[in-house]
């Protein structure tokens, strides 16, 4: 006798108040709800639906073969990957995800320009975050076509697209904002928010690591200077970072109590309860110190102005004063400002690029770009450099013109000798001449040509030469 087939329900019997019986059909794996007589559901119907689903739930886990699911799998599981630094990974981990949620298991073959166009066209209005995807997409592609050889990847459709037009970001805080920022802390008691803009600012170090950072890697040399060592997260780079002073008067503060801990933190920036930040945490505790610190200067700028406009007498007024007062607040200025700002204030002070680098970890090429993108901007080094103008007065000689003079004095007693090749309409572009004729240098009154040696020693004719 064979076995009789299950039919993947559980079927209830139910009586009703009014003496009927019903009955309601659940899927015997899972214990759902499938639908109920009284609804228009058939025993043959639920049936159906259950082993439906126990269909589904026997088919192979993962995306289809040869899906852009698969081969981001194969991605995340490679060398390439894996060599990478953490917090890279985790930003192409990110990506990758938006990327799968969209074209989990479309085979790669169906990914075309057009669909790459029209996923990178989505983020026009947040122009960093789609030309990372794309760069991402561009990589994954890029690895299944040359790394792997994918018979469906001939090309790489990412590849050869206009990035969203992003410019760098050449913000800085002002000195008034920073103190801003401080004075709010301390005006909601938190002290672990002023040791943090003093350690982004001071180290000159992303976010992240200073997060990371720990009293371990504190050391002080024979002079006494405190040095904080660590390796960058997002590049590897082992660095010794000498602290500011302020930055040390900072770190000497005691720390606020922690939560459920009658001992301290080893890191130099914990939580409140003793345990790393977490980003997204720290995130949300330095807005509120900013909206803090927003209120502040808000109001600082509506008391300087006398008040806004009245709104019904004088709208337009009243909205250009908003946007005013908008400007004096915090708006647009982010966490990771600060690094900039730091190496900015280094530049202000004097300190090379190589110093800079030093510090913050760039390559020498990067730290260039950044002194020359916003350092001749400043007003202050505009100011400088009028100052110095304006020392040196009005009926000072420049240097052209003290070496002009240097160099008449110095031919006061040298005797004119005329050769052939002289200008006799011109005496003052004459040439000094050898005895065999030869010109020894010829000398020119253009102010355009810094050097009046027109012909060097080199160019003179051997003597004996024509005779």
């Amino acid at each position: 006798m064979s076995r009789p087939v299950s039919t993947g329900i559980n079927t209830v019997r139910r009586r009703r108040a009014d003496g009927a019986v019903t009955h309601d059909f659940y899927h015997r794996r899972t214990g759902r709800l499938i639908g109920r007589e009284r609804e228009g559901m058939t025993r043959e119907r639920a049936i159906a639906i259950a082993r439906e689903s126990d269909a589904e739930a026997k088919a192979p886990s993962g995306p289809p073969v040869g899906s852009f699911g698969e081969l981001a799998a194969l991605y995340l599981g490679s060398t390439s990957f894996r060599n990478l630094a953490p917090q890279t990974q985790r930003e192409y981990r990110d990506h990758i995800e938006i990327l799968r949620g969209a074209w989990e298991r479309v085979p790669l073959e169906g990914i075309s320009r057009k669909a790459v166009a029209a996923l990178h066209a989505r983020y026009a209005d947040r122009p960093w975050r789609g030309n990372a995807v794309l760069r991402t997409l561009r990589l994954v592609l890029n690895y299944g076509r040359r790394d792997l050889e994918l018979r469906q990847l001939q090309r790489n459709p990412a590849a050869g697209f206009t990035m969203h037009a992003a410019p760098p970001r050449d913000r800085v805080w002002p000195a008034e904002k920073i103190e801003a920022f401080v004075a709010a802390a301390e005006a909601l008691a938190r002290p672990r928010l002023r040791k943090a803009i003093a350690l982004l600012l001071y180290t000159v170090q992303r976010p992240s690591d200073v997060l990371a950072m720990a009293r371990p890697q504190l050391r002080h040399d024979a002079e006494g200077r405190v040095w904080i060592r660590l390796r960058q997260a997002k590049t590897g780079v082992l660095l010794d970072v000498p602290c500011h002073r302020r930055l040390v008067e900072e770190l000497a503060r005691p720390d606020p109590p922690l939560k459920g801990r009658a001992v301290g933190s080893f890191l130099l920036l914990p939580s409140p309860t003793g345990k790393r930040w977490s980003y997204r945490n720290f995130a949300r505790s330095w807005d509120r110190v900013a909206a803090r610190a927003n209120l502040r200067l808000a109001r600082e700028a509506i008391a300087a102005r006398g008040g806004l406009p009245d709104p019904v007498r004088d709208p337009a007024a009243r909205e250009a004063a908003r946007r005013a007062v908008r400007a004096e607040l915090l708006e647009g200025l982010q966490r990771r400002d600060l690094r900039r700002t730091g190496a900015v204030q280094m530049a202000l002070a004097g300190a090379t690029t190589a110093q800079i680098a030093a510090l913050a970890g760039w390559s020498i090429d990067r730290t260039q770009r950044i002194i020359d993108t916003y350092v001749p901007r400043r007003g202050e080094v505009a100011l400088g450099g009028v100052e110095r103008w304006e020392e040196m007065g009005e009926t000072a000689p420049s240097p052209a013109a003290k070496r002009r003079q240097r160099a008449r004095k110095s031919r006061v007693a040298e005797p004119r000798a005329r050769c052939a090749t002289a200008n006799k309409r011109r005496p003052e572009s004459g040439a000094k001449c050898l005895k065999d004729g030869a010109p020894e240098e010829i000398r020119t009154p253009d102010p355009q040509i810094r050097s009046l040696v027109l012909y060097p020693a080199e160019l003179r004719a051997p003597r004996g030469v024509g005779k």
